[in-house]
């Protein structure tokens, strides 16, 4: 989780690691990524380094579960 501040209305909003993720994703070989802030609409640039470092400290993205096969 990553705490940004808007840079057009100044309110605080939390991104969750898997937003994150997904702006990382959207960066890709870009120095900055836009995130959307929920409250006024307008793209806030967050550095790429700084996204790292956030996801450095998460949890590890969760693996998709296989289905159990009870005839097995």
């Amino acid at each position: 989780m990553l705490a940004i501040a808007c840079d057009k209305c100044r309110r605080r909003f939390t991104a969750t690691d898997e937003e994150l993720r997904v702006f990382l994703n959207q960066a890709e070989g870009k120095k900055f990524a836009l995130v959307l802030c929920p409250h006024c609409g307008k793209n806030s640039k967050i550095a790429t380094d700084r996204i790292h470092q956030a996801l450095r400290f998460s949890a590890p993205p969760a693996a998709p579960e296989e289905p159990s096969d009870p005839a097995a």
